[in-house]
């Protein structure tokens, strides 16, 4: 059994992983410049996974779970800084219209990319990468424009992907 101390924690846990140590790569996206969205990147989240389950009830118990179909949520939200350029509004707008053009009513069939997502170590090495297989923006959200506030332009995409997996 495991001794429960403060100790016990700081032998086992040396260096813990930080939310804010972490760099997206779009290492060929269909417009914009890679190193500019890397930069600009403000927020993201790590995809997660889930199992279906599967009941199979038996007689009077309450029966016994299995898993079931591995599932994705598909939806990968990320946010922005925007900058007097209108790097990031022009590099997912031009995105968005390779999907589907909104005047001309046509899309481009390779408009999927893989994108990275590598968690950083205090010392600068990489000890994560995950890959986003098949993304493509599938939604500019609304940005709140307001001339009482200070704050600045952020814009937040949210990616559609077909499935992650660590990567080498």
């Amino acid at each position: 059994m495991a001794t429960m101390s403060v100790d016990a924690l700081k032998n086992n846990l040396t260096n813990p992983a930080r939310v804010y140590l972490w760099e997206v790569l779009f290492p060929n996206p269909v417009a914009g410049d890679p190193e500019t969205l890397l930069l600009r990147c403000q927020t993201t989240s790590m995809p997660g996974r889930s199992f279906g389950r599967i009941h199979v009830p038996f007689k009077q118990s309450g029966g016994i779970e299995f898993p079931g179909k591995l599932t994705y949520s598909h939806n990968w939200e990320l946010t922005f800084q925007e900058g007097s350029d209108r790097e990031i509004f022009n590099a997912f707008y031009g995105w968005c219209q390779a999907v589907i053009h909104d005047k001309y009513n046509t899309g481009d069939l390779i408009i999927k990319r893989n994108i990275l997502l590598h968690l950083i170590e205090t010392d600068g090495s990489v000890s994560k990468k995950i890959r986003l297989i098949g993304c493509f923006p599938s939604e500019m959200r609304d940005v709140a424009l307001d001339q009482n506030s200070e704050d600045a332009l952020k814009f937040t995409i949210v990616f559609g992907y077909d499935r992650w997996e660590e990567a080498a």
